[in-house]
């Protein structure tokens, strides 16, 4: 096997459970990682439609439909119909969806913080650098495709 999948592989193994990315309670939540995530691309991206989320986090569109069901119908958000394009809704968190993102945000933020605390500030600038670094590579790699 290329030595650079093994690398990948093995940082996934030790980034998803420390991230406490496995499972189906993110963040303590009732929400896995994929259901928590459809409420940051919205409130990220305010009016965005199902194919941009869909696109944006390379999940099956069908999939994203019974999220985005099970969101709305807690009241976590609504659905407009586009002025651009009739067949699609622009999508918008409501005060409820806009408050559980926030608080996935902030949870995720103070989970982070815990396990770099221990860091020199060096070490949080190599760390810094080595995530921009991984980004910029894999993103010119996402565009090629």
């Amino acid at each position: 096997m290329d030595p650079i999948i093994e690398q990948i592989r093995a940082f996934n193994r030790f980034y998803m459970p420390s991230m406490h990315l496995l499972g189906d309670h993110y963040l303590g939540s009732e929400y896995s990682v994929t259901e928590a995530r459809v409420f940051f691309e919205i409130y990220e991206n305010e009016g965005c439609n199902a194919a941009h989320i869909a696109q944006e986090m390379n999940i099956d569109k069908s999939y994203l439909s019974r999220i985005l069901k099970g969101h709305e119908e807690k009241g976590y958000l609504r659905r407009e119909r586009s002025a651009a394009d009739s067949r699609s809704y622009c999508l918008y968190l409501t005060d409820a969806g806009r408050a559980r993102a926030e608080e996935f945000i902030g949870k995720s933020n103070q989970e982070i913080g815990q396990v770099i605390q221990s860091l020199s500030p060096e070490e949080k600038e190599q760390l810094s650098q080595a995530l921009v670094t991984i980004v910029k590579i894999l993103s010119k790699e996402r565009e090629r495709l």
